[in-house]
């Protein structure tokens, strides 16, 4: 009987700790603080344990100030809320699900008309797709920021997205671009009066001089940005200086000052730490350089040996760093569920500890049966956990393989076009081009995903209509392009052919609609027909060209049309019927039935 009270006791301590663990995020002095302070100071104590990389704790803030939000209403917060979430998924390196969350916080500022957030948020999915190395994506966002704060003269802004598109037009070697860039942010901050924002400037101007090759012209901006550090004491200006300035040296031949400040930037290095082997592989490197460029060979590769040294630890220690962000990722959702069961079971207990003793005797034996039940059905989940990621890892390999496959193909039929003389093979064979990319996104997304069977059709929908409307020369600024797509994911197999068809229709807008449109309108629509999960599935595409009607698509189709034969077809693979429109334009109206979404 002792036995079974210490139990008891064991596991309500245990349950009550967990609870109490949850509860202390949020300080008791503020338990009837209003709501916006709390949710402000969520996202605060967020910020502060994921920088310390506290990523459980860090999520459970995030999440509690969003699910105050959502009970509230209050969108800016809601917004907020799920930025706070992205931040969270982008530092554990999970950029996909970042983006995710930062594009739902994207349409809440959106439709709440909070455009200053907005523009921030734009500024976050830049960043994360920079992290994926999509540099097209990432300077697209940064543009859309850019045009937005300088529409809404928001300066402190304007100036954050000029830095990120110097910065990638850098990458895309657009040297001149990004040094009219700097040059304008020298003279606001200078004209502003903000002189650590304008050597910090100056910082990355000599290296992108050193990147154009007129390295005169970097040393001498470096050297202002050293007799800044030297009279305000700034150690970190210093030390970045000592370690980027020989860039500019060596390839003037000032041999004997650049080991100068390969000597520095190692004192630097050795005082204050941080990413020790960064700096040790640069000043390595340019130790080899140096030497090499002495004739001491053996110096050099001395030297050069140490650098490799250094780049290896620097691989060991990515990948470690990789291993404790799944570790987190996974970790949080052991937590996550964990709390949930205690909090759960804690609540029972507290419930039946009340009643009696006897009824705290008969919990006690319950738990101890359930706890056995727990254990293995939790073996059991182990072990299908096991099975399925297996699964899903040779599902997300077949997808890549066959996007890449794809993608090929698409390159054959680019490079064909490029030998042939004929206009109108041309056009086909680029026509044909595009419906492969079609098929390729799909594939793209899937292996990106968890999700290996479903498409995120808001997602893929939306990239194949802009991609669509880039290739034939549109910008999104000039096309009135409205996406309601209320459907959130669809198997592959029925994500395919609708794609498809929007390629098709979209295609053909553009082509013949607006040739003597000013404004060119362009509406894709994917919804339920009667508003519930349960009824047929409705397509629409709306252009507003000159229109054409079902006579007239049924007099066309007699000729030889491959695209007309082609949305047939797959309308008819859909079990689905459609119908053409002439309404201020062309309406393609697509009735998809509900049982084929469930074959």
């Amino acid at each position: 009987m002792k036995r079974v009270y210490v139990l008891l006791l064991i596991s309500l301590s245990v349950l009550t700790l967990h609870a109490t663990a949850q509860n202390r995020l949020l300080p008791d002095s503020l338990t009837h603080a209003p709501d916006s302070v709390k949710m402000w100071t969520l996202r605060n104590i967020g910020d502060s344990l994921a920088y310390a990389s506290q990523y459980v704790s860090s999520k459970q803030a995030y999440q509690q100030a969003l699910d105050i939000a959502l009970v509230t209403g209050d969108q800016q917060s809601i917004g907020l809320g799920y930025r706070g979430l992205g931040f969270w998924y982008n530092l554990t390196g999970d950029y996909v699900q970042a983006i995710n969350w930062y594009q739902k916080a994207l349409r809440v500022f959106r439709e709440n008309g909070n455009t200053r957030q907005f523009v921030k948020t734009l500024r976050f999915i830049s960043n994360s797709y920079d992290r994926l190395q999509n540099y097209k994506q990432a300077l697209n966002y940064t543009r859309q920021a850019l045009a937005i704060a300088e529409k809404e003269k928001y300066t402190d802004l304007l100036m954050e997205s000029y830095q990120g598109l110097a910065i990638y037009e850098s990458k895309a070697k657009r040297y001149q671009q990004a040094l009219g860039i700097y040059i304008k942010l020298l003279d606001y901050y200078k004209g502003a009066k903000d002189t650590l924002s304008v050597y910090q400037s100056q910082y990355n101007l000599a290296l992108l001089y050193k990147n154009m090759g007129q390295y005169a012209r970097s040393e001498r901006v470096f050297k202002e940005v050293e007799a800044f550090g030297k009279q305000h004491s700034d150690t970190y200006f210093l030390g970045y200086v000592y370690l980027s300035i020989p860039y500019a040296l060596i390839p003037q031949n000032k041999l004997d000052e650049a080991e100068q400040y390969c000597q520095l930037a190692s004192d630097w290095i050795r005082r204050n730490g941080g990413e020790t082997q960064t700096y040790w592989e640069e000043v390595n490197g340019h130790l080899t350089r140096l030497w090499e460029k002495r004739g001491n060979y053996q110096k050099a590769l001395q030297f050069y040996r140490l650098q490799m040294a250094n780049h290896d630890s620097l691989v060991n220690a990515d990948k470690s760093r990789q291993v404790a962000e799944l570790e987190a990722r996974y970790q949080t959702r052991e937590k996550e569920a964990e709390i949930i069961k205690l909090e759960e079971a804690n609540a029972q207990q507290t419930r039946k500890i009340w009643v009696a003793v006897g009824g705290v005797i008969l919990l006690t034996v319950l738990l101890a049966t359930l706890y056995n039940l727990y254990e293995r059905v939790r073996a059991s989940r182990r072990k299908i956990q096991q099975q399925s990621d297996q699964l899903t890892l040779m599902m997300k390999e077949i997808h890549h393989r066959v996007k890449n496959n794809l993608a090929i193909v698409s390159s054959l039929l680019y490079l064909q076009t490029t030998t042939i003389d004929d206009d109108d093979v041309i056009q086909t064979m680029r026509i044909g081009q595009q419906r492969v990319e079609a098929m390729s996104l799909i594939h793209q997304r899937l292996y990106q995903t968890d999700q290996t069977t479903q498409v995120n059709m808001g997602d893929y929908l939306t990239d194949l209509v802009e991609s669509l409307l880039k290739a034939y020369g549109y910008q999104l600024t000039n096309v009135d392009l409205q996406l309601q797509i209320d459907v959130a994911t669809l198997d592959v197999d029925i994500a395919m052919p609708i794609g498809l068809i929007v390629n098709e229709l979209v295609t053909n807008s553009l082509k013949y609609a607006y040739t003597f449109v000013l404004q060119p309108f362009l509406s894709v629509s994917l919804r339920q027909a009667d508003g519930d999960t349960e009824s047929d599935l409705l397509l629409e595409v709306k252009d507003n060209g000159p229109g054409i009607d079902q006579s007239d698509w049924e007099r066309g189709a007699s000729r030889s049309s491959f695209g007309k034969n082609l949305i047939t077809l797959l309308s008819q693979q859909l079990d689905g019927e459609f119908e053409l429109i002439k309404q201020e334009g062309t309406l393609f109206r697509l009735r998809i039935p509900y049982n084929r979404l469930l074959s």
